[in-house]
C-alpha cells in the first residue's frame, strides 16, 4: 500500500482539477480520518462522508435485499458516500465528489435507478451480471477522462478518438478547441506510484459553445455542468463497445493547454 503524502497532487499536472479540494489536506501528517475528510469535503460535495459499515457475514442462505443498503442507495436517497479510512481509492474518490459535484451525483442517481429497477418489488437477490449501461456507468465513474471540446471541433475529434489519432487530438488541445479533466478516481489513484503503468482512459466527449474558459475553476464548472446533463440523456454511456480512449500522459492531455496561470502561484501547482 503506498503510504500517505499530503503532497501527492504536485507530483502530476494530472491532479490539476483536484489541486484546490487536495490542498485541504496538504501538511497532514498521516491520514486524514473519514470525520476530518468530510469536515473538509462535504459542503462542496453536496454530501457526507462517512466510514463504510463492515459487511455482513456470509450465510448459507440469501436472505432478501434489502435495497436501502446499496452503496448507491446510501447515496442517492440518504445523501452519504461509504468510505473506507486510510484508503487512497475512497480518499480520491471524495476529492472527485467535492469538485464534480453535479456530474457524480447525476451519476450516482441514475446507478441506483437502475439497480432499483433491475430488484423490482420483491429483491431476493441482486443479478449475477451487471447490464452494459452498468457497465458503461461504472466506466465513467472509475476511469473517465472528461474531454471539453468546441461544438464546431466536435466532429473532427471525434474523428480522430476513433482513428486513435492522439496526435491530432493533442492539436486540437493545442489549439484551444479542446481542454482534458480526469474525473475517475481509480484513474487519480493510478498516478500515485513512482512508476506508473501505461493506461488509455474512456473519454467522455463534451460539446460545449465555443470558446472555451482560460480559468481553471470554470473550466471545471462546466465540465461538471456538461457531464451531468450528458449523464442525464437516456441512452448515454450504455454501450461500453462504442467507447474511445487516450493515454492517460501528461504530455498528451496537458502539453497544449490553454488555461492562464491564476495570480498567486503555478496554475498546476
Amino acid at each position: 500500500m503506498i503510504a500517505w503524502d499530503s503532497r501527492f497532487f504536485r507530483k502530476s499536472s494530472l491532479y490539476w482539477p483536484l489541486q484546490d479540494v487536495a490542498a485541504r489536506f496538504e501538511g497532514a501528517l498521516e491520514w486524514p480520518a473519514v470525520e476530518a475528510v468530510d469536515a473538509a469535503l462535504s459542503e462542496a460535495a453536496g454530501v457526507h462522508f462517512r466510514p463504510q459499515p463492515p459487511r455482513p457475514r456470509r450465510r448459507r442462505r440469501r436472505r432478501p435485499v434489502d435495497p436501502s443498503s446499496l452503496y448507491d442507495a446510501r447515496i442517492h436517497v440518504e445523501g452519504w458516500v461509504p468510505t473506507r479510512p486510510s484508503n487512497w481509492h475512497d480518499f480520491m474518490n471524495a476529492l472527485v465528489w467535492a469538485t464534480f459535484p453535479a456530474g457524480k451525483r447525476a451519476l450516482h442517481a441514475r446507478q441506483h435507478r437502475t439497480v432499483a429497477a433491475r430488484l423490482g418489488d420483491a429483491p431476493k437477490a441482486l443479478p449475477d451480471r451487471r447490464t452494459r449501461e452498468q457497465d458503461g456507468l461504472a466506466m465513467l465513474d472509475e476511469g473517465s477522462l472528461l474531454l471539453l471540446a468546441v461544438e464546431g471541433r466536435v466532429s473532427a475529434i471525434t474523428a480522430a478518438l476513433e482513428a486513435r489519432d492522439t496526435s491530432a487530438v493533442q492539436n486540437e488541445m493545442a489549439e484551444g478547441s479542446a481542454l482534458a479533466l480526469v474525473f475517475g478516481h481509480a484513474l487519480y489513484e493510478s498516478l500515485l506510484p513512482e512508476e506508473r503503468r501505461s493506461i488509455w482512459a474512456m473519454v467522455a466527449l463534451l460539446p460545449c459553445p465555443g470558446p472555451l474558459p482560460t480559468e481553471r475553476r470554470a473550466c471545471i464548472r462546466l465540465a461538471d455542468a456538461r457531464l451531468a446533463e450528458l449523464i442525464t440523456t437516456p441512452g448515454t454511456f450504455s454501450q461500453p463497445e462504442t467507447f474511445r480512449s487516450l493515454p492517460l500522459d501528461e504530455r498528451v492531455l496537458c502539453g497544449g493547454s490553454v488555461l492562464r496561470r491564476e495570480p498567486g502561484g503555478e496554475f498546476f501547482g
